[in-house]
């Protein structure tokens, strides 16, 4: 590979192959067939494409639905605006909605209706991607696999209401207040809309993150005291990123920055709780 340089798609295809494969030595396994992998590799390729095919019908159908109440998913989505225009009106300062082209608004409405449609059809495709692996899982496993799949998609829709409730109104507030002492501000169709959904999937990412670290806590890639002994790390780390996130105050700073360390914090105890009730015949290989 050296000689030849590297081939990525080469490389995720022979990651992909071994990942099939190994599922079907385990679904074998769980059956007693020992036949069954060599046999079934070609099923399960057509399995995973079944389900990915579902997963993109659910994707659609909710895009579909999200385009047919567009105009008050438009609405609400301008909630946080209104209510900082109406403040920022009391202060004598005139803010509307702009476009710049004739199709940013059409490419925007499309867009948003297509976010939307994945942040709903989520669970199904979460549903989908559970058929696919659980045959493979013994029952310790799909226990775990199950919280993990119910949590992340839990998880996720908190993190984008926590932002889009708290965190943006309260961001866009100083954020406009800030730049208008500098600058005349104009904002545009696309430019909110995009700095919208682009902060609430930061948000429904970062709530991810107890899910994401407990998972590599439980197969042993990351233990509790990896983490402890990195706290420090982590709190700075937080700090970074708000700052790079949130306008220029310490307010917003911490609005951004606390929860981020807070769901650190949560995956501490996860972890630690996880390594409690481990014991050497109990321990799952991942």
């Amino acid at each position: 590979m050296s000689r030849m340089g590297f081939k990525p798609f080469q490389y995720i295809s022979t990651m992909f192959n071994a990942g099939l494969r190994r599922k079907a030595e385990r679904e074998a396994a769980l059956s007693g067939n020992k036949t069954e992998a060599q046999m079934s590799l070609f099923e399960h390729i057509k399995e995973l494409r079944k389900h990915a095919l579902r997963s993109v019908i659910w994707l659609f159908v909710f895009s579909g639905i999200s385009f047919a109440f567009m105009e008050p998913l438009l609405h609400f989505l301008k909630t946080p605006y209104e209510k900082v225009l109406q403040n920022l009106h009391d202060q004598g300062v005139t803010q509307q909605l702009s476009s710049i082209s004739i199709f940013e608004v059409i490419t925007v409405n499309f867009k948003i209706c297509f976010l939307i449609g994945f942040s709903l059809s989520l669970p199904f495709i979460a549903r989908e991607i559970w058929k696919f692996i659980a045959p493979a899982l013994y029952e310790k496993e799909k226990q775990i696999a199950r919280l993990s799949v119910i949590a992340s998609v839990t998880l996720f829709y908190a993190g984008i209401c926590f932002g889009f409730f708290l965190i943006i109104p309260y961001f866009f507030s100083n954020a406009l207040s800030w730049a208008s002492q500098y600058a005349q501000v104009m904002i545009t169709y696309e430019n909110y809309f995009n700095s919208l959904i682009t902060m609430m999937l930061i948000f429904g990412a970062v709530f991810e993150v107890p899910v994401i670290l407990s998972l590599l806590g439980l197969a042993g890639i990351l233990p509790s005291n990896v983490l402890i002994k990195n706290r420090r790390i982590a709190f700075l780390s937080c700090f970074i990123i708000g700052a790079i996130l949130s306008p220029p105050d310490v307010i917003s700073l911490c609005l951004v920055a606390i929860p981020m360390y807070f769901m650190v914090e949560i995956s501490i105890y996860i972890i630690k709780k996880i390594e409690e009730n481990r014991s050497p015949k109990n321990e799952i290989t991942v």
